[in-house]
């Protein structure tokens, strides 16, 4: 079942991507993040009233907070990434996560990956790394690409935060529930951020919005909240570095949709990283 979820996650967030990077062709960053997170907030509230508000103490507060603040960063960096630069030179960085989230649970959550796990995760993160293969064959020159497209360096400062926040996601939720830290970090960002336009006497995000784009943040609100507790649950059952690679792995589905949607070109050259990717992906399921 965590396995389910896990691609239940990974596909969500593709959806989620779309939803972004047509968003962005009609608001500005941040009355998107502030849409989708509090949108999603409603529907983890849901959730967590026919769940039943679990118990929760000191530990829970702490990472809540910190979460929230982090999630915050991250919802600007990551829709400004897909938002400047295309989506297959951008979402599969992410890639990195697991790798990083695997390394950070060793110490927090002793949790070790078996040979095969390692072997699918470096093999999501070499994919990510090869997606330049079309410019240049040099390692150096693939570990620089990034940073020469705005986009791409900021999913990589996104890859290296959520994947040390995964760890703290885990045990926020022995200490809570998945939809009540779901509901807290969407909630909290989402009003930070609110807070922060308001006080710059910015008007609300959804001032001078359409109906269609009001459908839209709505479509991309409930696909979060799905997206975020497929990825809570799964957790149960699952190291957080394979429910990692088995999200990031979707990345290959965002590229191709950049391309066929949104008129991308390249990726013929970037086939064999997103077949690296998927290996490493089938390594985690099998």
């Amino acid at each position: 079942m965590g396995l389910v979820l896990a691609v239940v996650a990974s596909l969500s967030f593709v959806t989620l991507d779309v939803l972004r990077k047509i968003l962005g062709q009609r608001l500005d960053t941040i009355r998107v993040v502030i849409g989708i997170n509090l949108g999603a907030s409603i529907v983890l509230a849901g959730v967590l009233w026919a769940e039943g508000v679990p118990s929760f103490d000191r530990t829970f507060v702490l990472l809540g907070l910190l979460e929230s603040l982090l999630f915050a960063l991250t919802s600007q960096l990551y829709f400004r990434a897909v938002s400047i630069s295309p989506l297959s030179l951008t979402i599969p960085y992410l890639g990195f996560t697991p790798l990083v989230s695997a390394l950070v649970a060793l110490l927090l959550l002793s949790e070790y990956p078996s040979i095969r796990g390692w072997t699918g995760i470096v093999c999501v993160v070499a994919g990510a790394v090869l997606l330049h293969s079309d410019r240049t064959t040099r390692l150096s020159e693939l570990l620089a690409a990034p940073f020469r497209e705005p986009g791409s360096w900021r999913m990589l400062l996104v890859a290296a935060i959520w994947g040390g926040a995964t760890s703290l996601d885990k045990i926020a939720i022995a200490h809570g529930s998945e939809a009540l830290l779901g509901f807290v970090m969407s909630a909290l960002s989402g009003a930070l951020l609110l807070g922060v336009r308001l006080l710059r006497r910015r008007p609300s995000p959804l001032v001078g919005t359409t109906a269609r784009t009001g459908l839209l943040l709505a479509s991309a609100a409930l696909v979060a909240g799905i997206a975020v507790l497929a990825q809570f649950y799964a957790y149960r059952e699952l190291f957080v570095s394979y429910v990692e690679a088995v999200k990031r792995a979707g990345g290959i589905a965002s590229a191709l949709i950049g391309v066929l949607v949104f008129n991308e070109g390249g990726f013929e050259h970037r086939i064999p990283a997103a077949c690296l990717m998927f290996a490493g992906m089938l390594l985690l399921i099998w």
